[in-house]
């Protein structure tokens, strides 16, 4: 007769919990299912961000595996303390990162790339995929370009959800 010990509850939940966890954040890659999105400001470190921070977190929300990422046209050194105290403010994640420019990489892998207030370099511009967002503020602080960004990343989620790019 075989005699089968019975593992604590406690030890099973935590098994399950792990391996659930860990197959519900699968890698995502820039494919035609799983775009790539590269938003854009002048010096990466504002707009672009806040607009990262909301797409990611919105995007998990919804159970998407759309992911974005930050750029600028003429990158700063640090992220803007403003946009980053307004996002800590409404509990939002940081993005991870320095502002950086928009390289050709980024052309090439990005499904979407979106300007905010900023001119996009010939080849983003002549790539196909990519769309202006010129009306949000840049003068009216935080909360202003906060608001503008979010009624754009909220109908963009819901273009891609519903498979319409």
């Amino acid at each position: 007769m075989v005699t089968i010990k019975r593992a604590p509850l406690l030890v099973v939940a935590v098994l399950l919990m792990t391996a659930s966890a860990s197959s519900a954040q699968p890698a995502v890659r820039a494919t035609a299912a799983n775009p790539a999105v590269v938003f854009v400001c002048e010096h990466g470190a504002a707009k672009s961000v806040i607009a990262t921070a909301y797409f990611n977190k919105l995007a998990a929300e919804r159970g998407l595996p759309y992911r974005a990422t930050f750029r600028g046209t003429s990158p700063q050194e640090a992220l803007s303390v403003r946009a980053v105290a307004g996002l800590k403010a409404d509990g939002i994640a940081i993005p991870q990162g320095a502002p950086t420019a928009i390289g050709d990489s980024d052309i090439t892998s990005a499904t979407h790339i979106f300007a905010i207030g900023c001119a996009l370099p010939a080849a983003a511009r002549s790539s196909g995929k990519a769309q202006d967002w010129s009306d949000v503020p840049d003068d009216q602080g935080y909360e202003a370009q906060r608001d503008a960004i979010v009624r754009h990343v909220k109908e963009l989620l819901d273009q891609l959800q519903r498979g319409v790019q």
